[in-house]
């Protein structure tokens, strides 16, 4: 009978092989883990579809036009390309992207920093309405208090439909009974956060859009005068104790960031020391950071779907809580530990039957006895 020895290639053989199985079996063994907040993250996700359904339901029957080219998914929520609210060129890429409801998830991972209750301000514009649909649904389900800020105007394919601006869209939503918040305050927007370069027809329509969903209008003088303005309002909305627990901030609007460089400069994410630095032009984000108040900048999604890897292809249709920002595998560490008792056994069993057949004990010579 063959006895197995660790002089023997046929016994190292096997130990090799037996190993190549027993790792080829842990590491292709893998176990799903919920992420942090999951149910929080789905009801969010399935909110923000719902908003996508009651807007698009709407925009149908006010028999609006959907773009079957630049909104093949027939969502609403891609604007003109041009119109007279439209101040800067978008990327249609990202408006499409954003269609994507997991989005939501997102913010309920970067949002549950903040307990139920905590007041939040937030900077928003009408560029990319989707973004603005999954914050908002992340804040209703972590049961946060915001004070929302929004520039009206928007890019190229956002929400730059003179009769369907963003205010239009949240009233609809507060109409359903799907939102009890919105913009405590509007701005133009735009260049100076005033709309230069806008014509007459376009400045005149942000201001009915803002009196017919009855959203007072902050306008200075100045940009750095909007800003202050901004702030004022900020303030009004809290006391000495119940204080802002963080600043949010979606896009680039020039109020919010300061200037177009700032706008690159400031990382997106959390941004705990942005108070340290130093800008040309300070806008409201940096303001907040000189009160110890917490920035989250959010401003290409693209970039968050690389980092939860979530597929936000316009071609397919999402599948609700794929991604890492739901759940990821790990190895199992049940399996992986049996292989390793596996393994273990298998070399102490070579070593049991090399010691019995060499008789190591028995030539063992006590040095004393020698002498």
């Amino acid at each position: 009978m063959y006895r197995p020895n660790l002089k023997s290639t046929w016994s190292l053989i096997a130990l090799l092989v037996l190993s190549v199985v027993l790792y080829i079996i842990a590491t292709s063994n893998k176990v799903e883990i919920q992420a942090n907040h999951y149910d929080e993250k789905l009801a969010a996700v399935e909110l923000m579809q719902d908003y996508l359904d009651v807007l698009k339901q709407e925009i149908i029957a006010r028999d609006i036009d959907i773009d079957p080219i630049n909104d093949p998914s027939g969502s609403g929520m891609i604007g003109h390309r041009l119109s007279s609210i439209t101040t800067d060129r978008g990327l249609l890429s990202e408006k499409r992207a954003a269609i994507n409801p997991n989005i939501a998830a997102i913010f309920v991972e970067e949002l549950s920093r903040v307990k139920p209750g905590e007041k939040i301000a937030v900077g928003i514009t009408g560029s990319n309405p989707s973004v603005n649909l999954a914050l908002y649904a992340a804040i209703t389900i972590l049961k946060l208090d915001p004070t929302i800020i929004v520039s009206l105007s928007s890019a190229s394919y956002g929400a730059n439909r003179e009769e369907l601006t963003w205010l239009d869209m949240e009233t609809i939503l507060k109409d359903k009974g799907l939102l009890d918040f919105g913009a405590s305050y509007a701005s133009i927007g735009g260049s100076e956060d005033r709309g230069v370069g806008l014509s007459d027809f376009g400045l005149n329509s942000l201001r009915e859009a803002m009196s017919r969903n009855n959203v007072p209008l902050i306008l200075g003088s100045s940009l750095e005068e909007n800003i202050d303005m901004r702030m004022q309002a900020y303030e009004k909305e809290v006391d000495k104790i119940n204080r802002y627990r963080l600043f949010v901030n979606i896009g680039a609007g020039l109020a919010n960031v300061g200037s177009e460089p700032n706008a690159r400069l400031i990382p997106e994410g959390l941004n705990t020391r942005l108070a340290e630095r130093e800008f040309e032009k300070e806008g409201v984000m940096m303001k907040m950071a000189k009160q110890n108040v917490q920035i989250l900048n959010f401003r290409r999604i693209l970039r968050w779907a690389d980092k939860y890897e979530l597929n936000l292809s316009w071609d397919e249709v999402p599948h609700i809580g794929e991604g890492k920002v739901f759940s990821h595998t790990v190895n199992n560490v049940t399996v992986a530990t049996i292989c390793l008792i596996l393994q273990l056994a298998a070399i102490i069993v070579v070593i049991v039957f090399d010691r019995h057949d060499r008789r190591f004990m028995a030539n063992i010579v006590d040095p004393d006895e020698e002498l």
